[in-house]
């Protein structure tokens, strides 16, 4: 798949790099060749990027296999390893010594080997008239066969197929995995996450989102499980690091693993996000947020308890408020009806006739799908990511209410549960999730059938029902969970019992239909009417590229923003903000900010100052959270953190004008590492240039 001469917009697969996209990079600023981006034959840049633990982002920036990611990608270990005695998430981390780095038995790290087409192997032999069971099955088949050809146990070595362009097209992934990941270093929050909840998705930003990992491997380099003998792993290549900076309109591309676009969605599907998945996520979780908010506000412990969960979630509440702000005020269903338009006229002329009546058909399902889409993202919403207890009960089912399983392993499941839980708030969330629900519910239909037993045994009192739910449950007491003599007894437990209630519903409301294969030819429609012109693939947390330059932007006629913050700034808004808990600074922190020492080599020369955050109009999403920004010589100038409000329907639609990538400068996170914590040690590792 060629990369787009399009310099600001698209995530673009590695390899297969075009005659007329090389010399675009090459006028824009990059001075590597396309081996020295991607080689799989050899080392690369390609190498020293990682896909840190399954959701974010990472770059390997020493021959020792040190790892940096942003803050909120490594938050969940640095909260594990925090108390109220030994509190890491509010004072930061560093391990001196290698002996101090800190094990996290369920994080890992994995290189991306190769990519291959195999788009003939898994289409070859779907036939006409296959339903879409039929059609799973087979390719199914075809997948898990390609992979186990690839799986190398030993290595640790596997494969995954994921299907471009809505399934037109599937290519296998080849990683490396690496199970030995331990915490180095972490800035105190009021750095690391500074502006909080506050600042998410706005510029301008001052947050030093960065923290510090090492792989460790066998004496042999090779992955292995976590081993006291274990050694630091030494990559392929890693990362050259630059104190150079940058100036508006440098060169700079990111590396990383998007999650997940939808710039191919037809009008009526982004209607449908917007009236389904954004609607009730934002509405939903904001009852939950307040609980857990005026819950964390008060107790020290339950702070660090659900300091990783609280942000998780508010982070898509809150885009899911600025992705409808932002449909409405570019009017991106509007350009997408026009673009449909274009497609149904260019069909009709040139006697496309597969493409006859898609929009029709599409308007058409979206309205008959829309009360089960709606009822589905309102249950997964109100119980799946409502209270945690209904979580793992919904999450453990099929493992442990089915013939065989093992009591000791539940034992063991529930016992992790249990450390980031407070059942008293838990049933709060739990209470005002089964509240909630009812109220949102298209209709009575819509109620899961534990309303019924609400009504006739507890009279309508829902509060009354979760405290006797509570006090019935095995999953809700450490010592009932001791004292289990059987998971078979677990087929009677309430609360588990009530996780069959929602399920079953989420089964009656889901509806299967045409819906993936209309919008799937009119992405096909759209490629073969501009055959002339690249289409990247959406998003699909795969290895990606992007390219573009350092660029502020300007949001409004009246409000221009340069592409950098200092260190003032920062400083301001913990002074003028004095009642807000997201710019607050420990002690320590707004000493160092005051005294200004940040180390010579970090100033930037134009500026005089050390910039703290900068803007680019690189092409990312979640999932891009850690990844690296480098410069035309390939070294390291920044990690990619957030984007920006104002263009929060780029998940949707690309926007040139508006759309930017907010990086931590690597000049701010090596002085936080240098003159803030005396790291010389880590300092001293990478290769600054």
């Amino acid at each position: 798949m060629a990369l787009s001469a399009k310099a600001d917009e698209g995530m673009w697969m590695l390899g297969n790099m075009s005659e007329k996209t090389q010399k675009l990079l090459k006028e824009m600023g990059l001075e590597l060749t396309p081996d020295q981006i991607y080689n799989p034959n050899g080392p690369s840049l390609n190498n020293a990027i990682v896909m840190f633990g399954g959701f974010c982002s990472g770059v390997v920036v020493s021959n020792e296999g040190l790892v940096f990611t942003n803050h909120h990608c490594g938050f969940d270990a640095i909260q594990d390893h925090s108390t109220v005695k030994n509190d890491y998430l509010k004072n930061g981390f560093f391990a001196k010594k290698l002996k101090d780095e800190l094990p996290n038995p369920e994080l890992y790290v994995a290189f991306h080997l190769s990519t291959v087409d195999v788009t003939d192997k898994m289409l070859g032999g779907v036939k006409p008239g296959m339903d879409e069971m039929q059609k799973a099955a087979y390719m199914d088949s075809v997948a898990t066969s390609l992979e186990e050809a690839v799986l190398d146990t030993i290595n640790c070595i596997y494969g995954e197929i994921t299907p471009y362009y809505k399934g037109s097209k599937y290519f296998l992934s080849v990683y490396q995995r690496f199970d030995d990941v331990r915490l180095v270093f972490a800035p105190p929050q009021s750095l690391g996450k500074f502006g909080g909840d506050t600042d998410n998705w706005m510029w301008p930003r001052q947050t030093c989102d960065f923290s510090v990992f090492r792989i460790y491997a066998n004496k042999d380099n090779k992955p292995a499980e976590y081993s006291k003998d274990n050694v630091p792993y030494h990559p392929v290549s890693y990362a050259h690091v630059s104190t150079q900076g940058y100036q508006p309109g440098s060169f700079c591309m990111t590396f990383g693993y998007p999650g997940s676009t939808d710039r191919y969605l037809s009008s009526y599907g982004i209607e449908n996000t917007m009236r389904t998945s954004n609607d009730l996520r934002y509405q939903v979780r904001g009852v939950k947020l307040a609980i857990l908010d005026e819950a964390m506000k008060r107790d020290d412990a339950i702070r660090i308890m659900y300091a990783s969960k609280y942000a998780a979630s508010a982070n898509y509440w809150k885009f899911s408020l600025g992705q409808n702000k932002a449909l409405k005020e570019l009017n991106v269903i509007g350009e997408k009806e026009a673009l449909e338009k274009e497609i149904m006229e260019w069909a009709a002329q040139n006697h496309k006739t597969q493409y006859f009546g898609i929009l029709d058909s599409l308007k058409a399902l979206y309205k008959e799908n829309f009360p089960g889409d709606y009822t589905v993202t309102l249950l997964e919403e109100s119980f799946y990511s409502g209270s945690d207890i209904m979580q793992f009960a919904m999450k453990s089912m099929i493992r442990y209410l089915r013939p065989g399983a093992e009591t000791d392993g539940f034992k063991d499941d529930v016992q992790k549960t249990y450390r980031d839980i407070n059942i008293d708030l838990d049933k709060k969330v739990f209470a005002a999730m089964i509240k909630n629900y009812k109220q949102q519910a298209l209709s009575e239909d819509d109620l899961p059938d534990f309303y019924e037993e609400i009504d006739e045994k507890f009279d309508g009192d829902i509060d009354a029902f979760v405290d006797n739910l509570y006090a019935n449950s095995v999953l809700t007491d450490r010592e009932k969970v001791n004292r289990l003599e059987s998971v078979e007894d677990l087929h009677e437990d309430p609360i588990y019992y009530l996780a069959v209630s929602v399920i079953t519903k989420i089964f009656q409301s889901h509806q299967s239909n045409s819906i993936d294969e209309y919008e799937r030819l009119l992405g096909d429609a759209l490629r073969e009417m501009n055959r002339d012109k690249e289409y990247y693939p959406d998003a699909n947390f795969t290895l990606r590229m992007s390219f573009g330059i350092v660029e502020g932007y300007s949001p409004s006629s009246d409000l221009n923003y340069v592409h950098y913050t200092l260190p003032q700034s920062l400083i301001d808004k913990n002074e003028q903000n004095p009642d807000n808990y997201d710019y607050q600074l420990i002690p320590s922190v707004y000493k160092w900010l005051k005294k200004g020492k940040f180390g010579d080599r970090y100033i930037d020369k134009s500026l005089g100052q050390m910039p703290l955050c900068f803007l680019t109009n690189n092409d990312i999403t979640g999932g891009n959270s850690g990844s690296g920004m480098f410069d035309g010589k390939g070294r390291l100038i920044g990690l990619a953190f957030d984007g920006n409000w104002e263009a929060m329907s780029s998940d949707l639609k690309f926007d040139t004008k508006l759309q930017r990538c907010i990086g931590v400068d690597i000049r701010y996170v090596l002085s936080v590492i240098d003159t803030y914590s005396k790291g010389k040690r880590l300092i001293n590792e990478l290769t600054l240039e």
